[in-house]
């Protein structure tokens, strides 16, 4: 489901916490968990995507926002089985200060090229889109996406 809120800004919800925003040539993909089950095989998705969708669906995303390290949120599957497309398409992965950086070592190492944003700091993706991560709870954050007329909290 697209939700085109004028122009040139989108939301469309794509899977469990994953959503992609659209406005002007950005988008940006959040939470990307499309495959295989989690926490000891204690959760699974209504429905898995195919390597076909994954891939078609990375064809237009140009950011990758990780809200938290929790599986259901930074798949390491993913970014295993699709870290070569996600390189080779220059997506900029997005990530909060966290002290452990056990997501930030991973993703370093693995590569990828990564952001780490500091709480409450908008960070300019384009001219005029923005985004700000904030803290939620303990290690969990929010983001704000501000474009030239609309802001959107996820």
């Amino acid at each position: 489901m697209e939700y085109k809120m004028n122009d040139k800004t989108s939301i469309q919800f794509i899977n469990h916490a994953s959503i992609l925003v659209k406005h002007g040539n950005i988008s940006l993909l959040s939470d990307p968990w499309y495959q295989g089950d989690i926490f000891h095989k204690g959760w699974n998705l209504t429905h898995e995507f195919n390597d076909d969708e994954i891939s078609n669906l990375l064809d237009d995303v140009s950011h990758i926002w990780i809200s938290h390290e929790h599986p259901d949120h930074f798949s390491v599957l993913f970014f295993k089985k699709f870290g070569k497309k996600i390189k080779d398409l220059n997506i900029q992965i997005l990530f909060q200060h966290c002290e452990d950086q056990r997501v930030e070592s991973f993703l370093s190492k693995s590569g990828f090229e990564l952001k780490i944003i500091s709480f409450n700091t908008w960070i300019n993706l384009s001219d005029d889109m923005e985004v700000l991560c904030f803290k939620e709870g303990f290690y969990d954050s929010g983001l704000a996406i501000r474009t030239s007329d609309k802001t959107i909290i996820n």
